[in-house]
């Protein structure tokens, strides 16, 4: 064999080199959204907001927030008073602190970016919430890198759960669900690569909407996994992540009860009791309304959990790879180890994987071919105790239901169950974003109706 390296070769891993995150930040899209203009009682909107600021706790408190920005929201309620302002403009949201915000330094919840510079641009998706007039109250926690799903963070700070104190908040988008759950915000910006805000939004008892891939702009956010990394929200309810979505401008589907929805056989029998017996009462309360309930076969979870895995795993650590190599103690060890195993995987482990990827879109399509929706629990249990936290096999279990919707890239809501004392989520999975948000918002008040 000879030692001259092949040029075509050597092109093609030139070619592939992927970016570190300072050129990959370098170009923000500006959002081109014209703003949906509505009179608007002043005072009443500064009286929301000073409300939602007085419940505002940082993670050293409690809370979720890293910073609060007090100053900067009494600032623009002022500067707009006498402003006709869009729909958004009672609405304060949260910021997930692995998006860019200019003039601010973007830890992503680790030690590793402790001297990271401010940020040159604001992401797009921070910019249209504010052009319709939302209002930011600051950024908040998450697990370090969006690559964890317990939300535990020592270097950050870890975020209470407000409907379980003793119980994990779930991650990665920890803070965010947090921050909508304590009421200091009505929506907050979360990503979700695997679960990161629908496992939240389950085990803390709110709304968490993963849209399909790409809808929501993702430039200006840190990136984990390009090809399964979503940008979505929480909220307390469907309704109002419907009022975001169309005033960011997608459209909507009327509001109505699916006539056929896919239930997720496997992922209910896998559920711990407590779970499966809100399950069943919700798809009872679907019946009553009158949806056709009809099992489906869903895709292996293992095929699932392996596919989402490789490529999760392998993206990251090319993402990571010359700051783990610089700096590796700075990283958690969790973190730490993921990398490594990302690092390790094959060209054609990472292959297999994205084939599995075209294969297990292809299933998901033929099934949504015969159903409106399926549904089926969010995560098969409620947030586990704190001090279970460490334990090696939770996180594998907490993402078993959700990481098929990354790897097809379809919409995704988890909507809070009624009922019991701890909270436990259904997920609701569509086709279409219009389909998922309208057929959620349905199942929503049918089930307030059954109570």
């Amino acid at each position: 064999m000879s030692d001259i390296p092949d040029p075509v070769l050597e092109r093609v891993r030139k070619g592939l080199s992927w970016p570190n995150w300072e050129q990959w930040n370098d170009r923000p899209i500006e959002p081109n959204l014209a703003s949906l203009s509505a009179p608007i009682d002043h005072e009443s909107r500064a009286v929301t907001v000073r409300r939602r600021l007085s419940l505002a706790k940082t993670v050293e408190q409690g809370g979720p927030y890293l910073e609060v920005f007090r100053a900067e929201a009494h600032e623009r309620i002022e500067r707009e008073r006498g402003q006709d302002l869009g729909p958004l403009a009672t609405f304060t949201f949260a910021i997930k602190d692995l998006l860019a915000l200019q003039g601010r330094p973007m830890l992503a919840g680790s030690a590793v970016r402790q001297g990271a510079a401010p940020e040159s641009a604001t992401a797009p998706i921070v910019s249209m919430l504010e052009a319709q007039g939302a209002i930011a109250m600051g950024t908040v926690t998450l697990h370090e890198f969006a690559f964890g799903v317990t939300g535990v963070n020592p270097f950050a700070g870890t975020a209470v759960n407000p409907k379980a104190p003793d119980r994990i908040t779930g991650g990665s988008s920890s803070g965010s669900a947090v921050a909508v759950a304590d009421g200091s915000a009505r929506v907050a910006i979360g990503t979700d690569t695997g679960g990161s805000i629908r496992g939240p939004a389950s085990f803390c008892g709110i709304v968490g909407y993963k849209p399909s891939f790409g809808l929501y702009p993702s430039a200006g956010v840190f990136p984990l996994s390009g090809t399964l990394d979503h940008v979505g929200m929480f909220a307390t309810t469907t309704s109002d992540i419907a009022v975001v979505h169309q005033a960011l401008g997608f459209t909507l589907a009327a509001s109505t009860i699916p006539a056929r929805v896919g239930v997720a056989r496997a992922d209910i029998e896998a559920a711990d009791a407590d779970v499966q017996a809100r399950v069943h009462a919700a798809m009872r309360a679907l019946e009553d309304a009158g949806s056709e309930l009809v099992d489906v076969q869903w895709p292996d979870a293992e095929k699932t959990f392996v596919t989402s895995t490789a490529i999760m795993f392998s993206e990251a650590a090319a993402i990571h790879a010359r700051a783990l190599e610089a700096d590796p103690a700075s990283y958690g060890a969790d973190i730490r180890a993921r990398l490594t195993l990302g690092a390790d995987l094959t060209s054609v482990e990472v292959a297999t994987a994205h084939e599995y990827r075209r294969q297990l879109v292809a299933d998901v399509m033929a099934t949504l071919a015969c159903v409106d929706v399926i549904i089926g629990p969010t995560t098969p249990m409620v947030a586990p105790p704190s001090t279970l936290a460490s334990d090696a096999s939770l996180p594998p279990r907490i993402v078993a239901n959700t990481r098929l919707g990354n790897v097809v890239g379809l919409p995704a809501i988890s909507i809070p169950l009624p009922g019991g004392d701890v909270p436990v989520g259904l997920q609701v999975l569509a086709a279409s974003d219009e389909r998922a948000i309208g057929a959620a918002m349905a199942i929503e008040a049918a089930l307030a109706a059954s109570l």
